[in-house]
């Protein structure tokens, strides 16, 4: 994974993964496997951090009082994962446009690779003082159209099927 984008550098191409993480003991349930809030929250805590990777994290909404909310997502449960399992996190950008990001996230386990969880994420950009939406400035506006374009020719993971879309259909 390449390093955090800064200024007006090109954005990483690539899907990005997070660290490894390893489902925890108490992230069990009942059933004896992975409870769902946790998928939820490993995808929103290491989402949040490959964000940076985009320009869109922690030292953006320093920098300009502007960050993501999360207006809607569709997550599918695929596989289960239990206490020791390894996984990590891979997220793509889908669709943007002036004010919206479309990102895929999946949770993957890193001992054989099979995706355990997807979710489609729709953000808009918002102004923390005002807390009303806004667009992104025009220069990240156009890198983030570019580079839903270059991602779009990634397959997605099998038997994925897009369930949201960043403008109206």
């Amino acid at each position: 994974m390449t390093g955090p984008m800064t200024g007006n550098a090109a954005l990483p191409t690539d899907i990005l993964v997070s660290d490894v993480r390893t489902v925890e003991e108490d992230w069990i349930d009942l059933y004896g496997h992975m409870n769902m809030v946790r998928y939820v929250a490993l995808f929103d805590e290491l989402g949040y951090v490959l964000l940076d990777h985009w320009g869109l994290g922690e030292s953006y909404t320093r920098e300009t009082g502007r960050g993501l909310f999360v207006v809607d997502v569709a997550v599918r449960y695929r596989r289960e994962l239990r206490a020791g399992t390894p996984v990590a996190v891979a997220m793509r950008l889908l669709d943007s446009d002036d004010k919206r990001l479309l990102s895929l996230l999946e949770l993957r386990r890193t001992d054989d690779g099979t995706v355990a969880a997807t979710m489609e994420q729709l953000s808009i950009q918002v102004d923390l003082g005002t807390r009303k939406v806004v667009p992104f400035d025009a220069a990240t506006a156009e890198r983030l159209r570019s580079l839903a374009d270059v991602q779009s020719v990634f397959p997605l993971p099998p038997g994925h099927q897009r369930r949201l879309h960043c403008r109206a259909k």
